[in-house]
């Protein structure tokens, strides 16, 4: 099919650090599901770097949210965009055994949509069959009419053209879903600083590049409910037993001597270990104050601090005894 005008126009690809805004995955995780398990193949720019496109993009977004429920990267990395997708959706209880989609989705009647996107709104005019299953209940091209019309009419998703947001994006859609009742939004953009599409995402936004086909929103749409159901569902992660942290048995002073202490035999133990603890206690630090997106992000970063702080204690009575055997005073 020929490409066009409008999708000549797009930039030609994403770099990781805006693909790691799109999808949620920080850019280390990227580069190992990448070169671990072939989960994408980035082609490279002039310079070397990773230049991902939005299917990448879309396929990244499906893999984390089939991660987030529990299923290890090793056994999904290598599996079709399609059944990535089944796979979720049947998860989220949006399709039956057989990958079929229900007439109505869980709430026994149509999707309810509210549209600040003149241009999808005209595209869904002209293609209503390729929305089957939603109902736009509220479409406006400015802000503050939109805001009127949402709170009259309750929507369960709002799908907006990053345009029409005017100046400040992400308080108009805070606004818009605060008016409208949804716990979903799809923001649909040509041109974007990646400082602003962050701010969107931190909004959990699902972000894509228009122009967009009327099918291809619905997928869309379906695949940010099947993800935030999904999640709702997601197999229970084991943990250990909590236990309170333990205290620390060396300050900050007393590891910043011992990065620097020679011994008689010129042992560097000391050293090290003294880097390593500090870089324990850097990390405890950070899960505690890690932002968290839920009550299961903020558990997980809990944890994560817990199991530091142990085995931080554990590293402080190694470089103790260290420090009695080789004389050396704390």
């Amino acid at each position: 099919m020929p490409r066009s005008k409008a999708q000549d126009a797009r930039p030609a690809g994403y770099q990781i650090g805006t693909v790691a805004t799109l999808t949620g995955l920080d850019p280390h995780t990227i580069r190992a599901w990448e070169r671990r398990y072939g989960a994408v193949k980035p082609d490279r720019s002039e310079k070397g770097r990773r230049v991902y496109g939005d299917e990448q993009v879309e396929r990244l977004q499906l893999l984390k949210a089939l991660v987030d429920c529990g299923e290890a990267i090793g056994s999904i990395a290598h599996l079709a965009e399609d059944t990535l997708r089944k796979r979720l959706h049947k998860i989220a209880g949006l399709s039956d055994s057989k990958g079929r989609e229900p007439k109505r989705i869980k709430t026994g009647r149509p999707l309810r949509l509210g549209l600040l996107a003149p241009s999808i709104a005209a595209q869904m005019r002209s293609r209503p069959a390729g929305m089957a299953g939603f109902e736009i209940r509220a479409t406006r091209d400015r802000p503050e009419s939109f805001l009127r019309a949402l709170a009259k009419e309750p929507c369960d998703v709002v799908v907006l053209e990053l345009d029409q947001l005017g100046t400040e994006p992400a308080r108009q859609l805070d606004a818009c879903l605060e008016a409208s009742g949804a716990r979903l939004a799809v923001v649909v953009y040509t041109f974007a600083p990646a400082g602003e599409l962050a701010r969107l995402a931190r909004r959990s936004a699902r972000l894509v590049r228009g122009p967009l086909r009327v099918e291809a929103l619905r997928r869309t749409i379906l695949d940010q409910i099947a993800g935030a159901e999904a999640r709702q569902r997601r197999l229970p992660t084991p943990r250990l037993p909590r236990t309170p942290s333990p205290e620390r048995r060396l300050s900050d002073e007393q590891l910043a001597r011992l990065a620097e202490v020679s011994t008689s035999v010129e042992c560097e133990c000391p050293n090290h270990l003294s880097a390593i603890i500090s870089g324990l206690i850097a990390f405890e630090t950070y899960s505690r104050d890690c932002e968290s997106r839920d009550e299961a992000d903020a558990e997980m970063h809990a944890e994560l601090a817990s199991g530091t702080a142990r085995a931080r204690s554990v590293m402080e009575q190694l470089l103790e005894g260290l420090c009695e055997y080789e004389g050396i005073q704390l």
